[in-house]
């Protein structure tokens, strides 16, 4: 089949980025004529390039016969019906979280929807346009992501991967791991940007904290995986919890608690070598971006297959892709703007925090001085000081003389 792949931006690393370059290759490795489309370049276009994919910044720009287009979020899909409408189209659903991910609310423009967690199909089949949905899980390229080193026992280095975790409980998570005895490492966007090899990142540390794709990429890396992240925390993967905490992809949402550092603290003391074997096993058994490619072109040809919906009229997607793009600028500005927030805030209450420990030291001073001062007034006053000032005069001049 001729596939094309449709995204709003390749200039991140993000989870869906790597989504897109890892089906798209395996696609291609399996005999498929694969493209991707994004308007955006970046970090994430160089990727694929060098895994020899072609990279379009139009959907005119794609070559004609497309047998499907995989789109990522709604700009993508309403440009290709306006420039591509005979071209099938079907729906990679990412999150539950940002509205540019959601299908847009067309009727006839959506064949089908892959979900690939809990939370985001509950959330596609919650919208007015009712729409078929599959359940399929994210796909790891279990060769790109293995073991390369072993476990530490007891454990070294830990590794704080994702691009939200920050303030109070990033500190929190900080002096959990040095009572533990931990060197903590910190990646991602919050921390200068994000990784071109993040499989050498995972693979260099013996504790991941993180969600979602970091949490699949670290048990592919046999590391062990500590689901925590902004929006909650979860604490180990276990082969006994992976079906629960896999259903919400380790989003931290499925069964929350409180975080405290007392119980972070005594989580990693729970810590054992054996965590990224069964990890590991877990990955390839269940993520195999090989099976997921199998079940992906299943669904796309079971639809094609099937009667073709009645297609919108492409007139105003256009206008409605423009306005998509818009509203997601504002959106992830508005996003980001909150986390720069979040820090500012926290880092201000440390400073506070600093300043009440400064005036407390600074008063305990000032006591001690005046108590020094109040000592040294007392001594200098005394009969017995001035007796013995008084003796020591003449040894003074015979001093000063030589």
């Amino acid at each position: 089949m001729r596939i094309a792949f449709g995204i709003h931006s390749l200039a991140g690393l993000g989870g869906t980025e790597s989504y897109v370059t890892t089906v798209a290759d395996e696609l291609q490795r399996t005999g498929h004529d694969v493209w991707i489309c994004s308007p955006e370049g970046g970090a994430s276009a160089e990727v694929a390039q060098r895994l020899g994919l072609r990279v379009a910044e139009r959907p005119e720009q794609l070559p004609e016969g497309l047998d499907a287009a995989l789109l990522q979020d709604a700009p993508s899909a309403l440009e290709f019906a306006a420039v591509r409408p005979a071209c099938p189209q079907f729906f990679v659903a990412h999150s539950d979280t940002f509205d540019l991910q959601m299908p847009p609310q067309v009727s006839g423009l959506i064949r089908a929807v892959f979900a690939l967690y809990r939370r985001a199909y509950d959330r596609i089949v919650a919208q007015s346009v009712a729409l078929p949905v599959e359940r399929i899980r994210q796909p790891i390229d279990i060769e790109r992501f293995k073991p390369m080193t072993v476990l530490s026992d007891p454990p070294r280095r830990a590794l704080s991967f994702g691009n939200y975790l920050s303030g109070a409980r990033l500190e929190m998570l900080r002096e959990a791991c040095q009572i533990a005895g931990l060197e903590l490492e910190v990646a991602g966007a919050l921390a200068g940007g994000a990784e071109m090899s993040p499989e050498e990142v995972l693979s260099g540390a013996d504790i991941v904290f993180g969600k979602a794709r970091v949490i699949h990429e670290a048990m592919a890396c046999g590391r062990a995986a500590y689901v925590l992240d902004h929006n909650g925390a979860e604490g180990w993967v276990t082969a006994a919890n992976y079906d629960e905490l896999v259903d919400d992809n380790f989003g931290g949402r499925s069964r929350p608690r409180p975080l405290t550092g007392q119980a972070l603290a005594a989580d990693l003391a729970l810590y054992n070598t054996e965590m990224g074997v069964v990890n590991r096993d877990l990955m390839v058994a269940n993520h195999s971006v090989v099976t997921h490619v199998s079940e992906l072109v299943g669904f796309i040809r079971k639809y094609l297959d099937e009667p073709a919906p009645h297609a919108p009229d492409p007139g105003n997607l256009e206008e409605l892709a423009r306005l998509t793009r818009v509203n997601w600028r504002h959106e992830s500005d508005a996003f980001r703007l909150r986390k720069l927030l979040e820090i500012r805030s926290a880092e201000l209450n440390e400073m506070a925090r600093r300043a009440t420990i400064a005036e407390q030291e600074r008063e305990w001073l000032a006591e001690r001085l005046e108590y020094a001062q109040a000592t040294l007034d007392e001594i200098v006053g005394s009969r017995r000081h001035r007796v013995t000032g008084a003796l020591a005069r003449p040894f003074d001049k015979l001093r000063g003389r030589g």
